[in-house]
């Protein structure tokens, strides 16, 4: 009897050296039947030299912890490259306001001090943060769109089958087999294939979702810095402004005899306060710009961690079928007991 893609009902498949069939017509992944999947399970145990798979259980655990070590939230980024981007995004800016005619916007950031350079640095740091997680949340979210388990006919997978899925899950190309969501599916399915039942992988699916809401959270800590960071370092510029204010306020007094004098000393006192007032607006403004974009994103964070969940409730969890079950211990040695005693019982009546 033809074998037919449980997708699209096409029954030209082909074979790949991992024993999982993909379909022509669709392009999609499915596993052979029982006895079938047995032998390509035993393959993949013992792979030819030329495509060799490490399914061993070295090379799983050796897999499996580079994957804890690597894991975090959905969006999560390195924050080294952002910082050197942003340092030279800063000169390039830096640059460009030296080179310009000047104007008062352009004073509010080279004419009041160290502060105003600090504060663009480190908002233009979080700014481009927030933007590379945002341009990984899009390539995360294009992973939703595909199917990424590879299922017997009967559309059913089982313990058996699980070693089959995980390799076809292995085998996509790594902007899929490394995306948030093949690594939530692969982890479901090493623990459907360990404890084999489906309720248990429903609760780590469920304990799964909350510890991703916690590293998504804690993703979000550096910028919470920068959002607290930026404010402060406008209080200092504000401290800087006040004390050169007071300083040139008690060169006034002591010049008050001069106008000449008096009138020079006048400028240090309201330059003094303008570094204050400017560094402190500027300060605010800026963390604005980080708070606003900040919140935006991690709700996007979240609804994709929603959406993830709802793909493992509909593509994965009703797709998994327990293991025959097995009768507990304890009912084998009653049972056994029984047998005994029935025996004993009729030997008895022999004798008798």
């Amino acid at each position: 009897m033809d074998r037919a893609c449980p997708y699209c009902a096409s029954v030209d498949l082909a074979t790949d050296e991992a024993g999982v069939l993909r379909c022509r017509e669709c392009g999609r992944s499915c596993l052979p039947d029982a006895s079938e999947a047995s032998a390509a399970i035993g393959t993949l145990r013992d792979p030819d030299p030329i495509h060799r798979l490490d399914v061993s259980p070295d090379g799983d655990r050796r897999a499996d912890r580079s994957r804890r070590e690597s894991r975090g939230a959905p969006a999560e980024v390195a924050s080294w490259p952002a910082a050197l981007l942003a340092l030279g995004t800063t000169a390039v800016f830096y640059a460009l306001l030296a080179v310009l005619p000047p104007t008062p916007v352009g004073a509010l950031f080279t004419d009041r001090g160290w502060v105003p350079y600090v504060i663009t640095l480190i908002s233009t740091w979080a700014l481009l943060l927030l933007g590379s997680k945002l341009l990984r949340l899009r390539r995360e979210r294009a992973v939703l769109g595909r199917r990424l388990l590879a299922l017997p006919p009967d559309g059913l997978l089982r313990p058996e089958h699980a070693g089959v899925a995980l390799a076809a899950l292995r085998a996509e190309p790594p902007i899929v087999s490394d995306s948030f969501l093949a690594r939530r599916v692969e982890r479901a399915l090493h623990h459907f294939q360990a404890r084999r039942n489906a309720v248990e992988v429903v609760e780590f699916l469920a304990a799964e979702a909350r510890a991703d809401e916690g590293r998504v959270d804690a993703s979000y800590g550096l910028v919470r810095v920068f959002v607290w960071a930026v404010p402060t370092l406008g209080f200092i510029g504000t401290v800087l402004g006040i004390g050169a204010a007071v300083a040139g306020f008690s060169e006034t007094l002591e010049a008050a005899s001069s106008l000449d004098a008096m009138k020079e000393s006048i400028g240090v006192v309201t330059g003094g306060l303008g570094v204050a007032f400017d560094t402190t607006l500027l300060a605010l403004v800026m963390s604005i710009l980080i708070m606003f974009p900040a919140s935006a994103v991690q709700r996007v964070e979240e609804t994709f961690l929603a959406d993830v969940d709802d793909y493992c409730a509909e593509h994965l969890v009703p797709r998994l079928e327990d293991a025959q079950a097995t009768p507990p211990e304890d009912d084998v040695v009653a049972a056994l007991a029984a047998r005994l005693v029935d025996a004993m019982a009729g030997r008895e009546a022999r004798e008798d």
